[in-house]
């Protein structure tokens, strides 16, 4: 039997005392954070089981919990605690691993983490607590350390192998959407009938997205990703790395959960998706593509028509709920039907009514992390929101970083995108595997469908679900920049050497 060091025994008995002690009290928060953070010590040496842990327990897990248990919402706290363990695993490599181990980061990602930095630290300058802004950056940027844990990953083949295996899992997840969503619509929607509240029964169809029976669900991020899967499938087909009947298999799984809810931003990301899977043909062949494109239109219009016709509501003809839309879109409705509330549209003038040059510290930088949030049984409410009730301040990403972050930081994210987007049409245009292509092509439709998502909904800044698509695809894009680089050919490796061996000797 082997000799434990007295250190070691007591180590492992507060541990032990501790997680009774927290058992005890039936606090189901702090338990998590204690799980996720001592679970966390036995994946310093697996960070790609930490990753497995991340997408299973985020994609999956998280939404089959909130639909057969809807009261243990809190437990998820625990997937953000493995976010964050990641963050700070990437960041020892990154800075202080070995000289020789260490890598250089893609520009998009360094503007990802000079963001997060800058917001941290100008939220003291603002008026939240400092609860309020420790709670503003674990929901905003929880899933960092995914992004950057994939981003230093050696460049080996079994890491590639690892990627590919969890591209798989995605399709997997993905697939999974149809039978969930058909149970939310079969049998949760109905049971929502009359809750009052403001509660709209159909908005539960959101797959294992987080659906919550008393709220909602996160259904315009499944219906993101789904539109990310399709991608990746019809670029794998048009590629020939994918079979016409697996392809058909396919584009019926994961079609048919885009029309099972009430989720027009479905009408808008198809045709995107389908313009940056054949955008090659589009090019090559403008007459056949104008063609199609001109079908597609139709095509649009008709299933938007259809759409609005099957979830026509309290005796409004299509024509109404059309109108409708535009109003609470575009127009001066309130998106959530009160007077006093904004919508997509008018959230971003509000904005820009509040500021200018009587604030220009909050006008550049915001008013702290967290200081727009405002969500049902929310643990800490955002100040602004005291301040703006019922206004729906942060509606959208968009508004979320001005009125958090300021124009500084809504304009380093748009350098994000943007900077990721130039990165993986580079990568695009050097890669000649057909289902790396369609990878590429899916992260970049996943970039397009985020850069929508600024104004659509503010998941990108609170839905652990949306913030692990986006850190999974920039993490991705950033490895793939980094085993793509090219490598320095014997004769110039040796011609740098006499070069540095030169500069010594002088």
């Amino acid at each position: 039997m082997p000799a434990y060091r007295p250190w070691e025994i007591g180590l492992v008995t507060a541990v032990a005392v501790l997680a009774g002690l927290l058992a005890s009290i039936s606090q189901p928060i702090v338990l998590a954070v204690f799980v996720g953070g001592f679970l966390s010590l036995f994946l310093l040496s697996r960070i790609d089981f930490a990753v497995w842990l991340l997408l299973a327990g985020t994609l999956v897990v998280n939404g089959a919990v909130l639909l057969m248990f809807p009261r243990m919402t809190k437990l998820s706290w625990a997937l953000s605690m493995l976010g964050f363990f990641l963050l700070a695993a990437g960041l020892f490599s990154l800075f202080l691993g070995r000289r020789r181990e260490r890598v250089r980061l893609p520009g998009f990602l360094m503007l990802f983490l000079v963001l997060v930095a800058l917001s941290a630290g100008t939220s003291l300058l603002g008026k939240g607590s400092v609860l309020e802004i420790l709670a503003g950056i674990k929901r905003s940027y929880q899933m960092l350390g995914l992004a950057l844990a994939l981003a230093v990953a050696p460049v080996t083949g079994a890491w590639r192998r690892h990627f590919q295996a969890w591209g798989g899992f995605l399709l997997f997840a993905a697939i999974l959407q149809l039978p969930v969503a058909l149970y939310e619509r079969i049998v949760l929607v109905p049971l929502r009938v009359g809750m009052g509240g403001g509660i709209v029964p159909i908005d539960i169809v959101s797959g294992t997205f987080e659906p919550n029976f008393e709220g909602g669900g996160e259904n315009g991020t499944m219906v993101i990703f789904l539109v990310v899967c399709l991608a990746y499938v019809l670029t794998a087909w048009r590629e020939r790395a994918l079979s016409s009947l697996w392809t058909s298999v396919f584009v019926v799984e994961l079609g048919v959960p885009l029309f099972l809810g009430e989720t027009k931003i479905a009408l808008v990301l198809l045709p995107m998706m389908f313009l940056q899977v054949f955008s090659r043909e589009i090019r090559r062949k403008p007459l056949v593509a104008a063609a199609a494109l001109t079908s597609g239109a139709l095509f649009t219009v008709v299933l938007a028509w259809l759409y609005f016709s099957a979830f026509a509501i309290q005796g409004k003809s299509p024509e109404q709920m059309v109108q409708n839309t535009i109003d609470y879109n575009f127009g001066s409705a309130g998106y959530y039907g009160n007077k006093a509330s904004l919508n997509r549209t008018t959230v971003l003038t509000f904005w820009l009514h509040e500021h200018g040059l009587h604030n220009p510290v909050e006008t550049l930088f915001g008013h702290g992390m967290g200081a727009s949030y405002a969500g049902a049984g929310t643990l800490v409410e955002g100040h602004l929101n005291r301040k703006y009730p019922a206004m729906a301040i942060n509606l959208n990403t968009a508004s979320t970083l001005l009125w958090d972050s300021g124009v500084v930081g809504a304009t380093l994210f748009l350098g994000v995108l943007a900077t990721a987007w130039r990165a993986s049409g580079r990568l695009l245009s050097r890669c000649a595997d057909g289902a790396e292509r369609g990878r590429l092509v899916a992260l970049r439709v996943c970039l397009a469908a985020n850069v929508f998502s600024l104004w659509y909904s503010n998941s990108l800044m609170n839905s652990p679900s949306h913030e692990l698509l986006f850190a999974f695809t920039l993490g991705y894009l950033a490895w793939l920049a980094r085993a793509d680089l090219p490598k320095p050919s014997p004769e110039n490796s040796s011609q740098r050497h006499e070069h540095q061996t030169a500069l010594s000797h002088a």
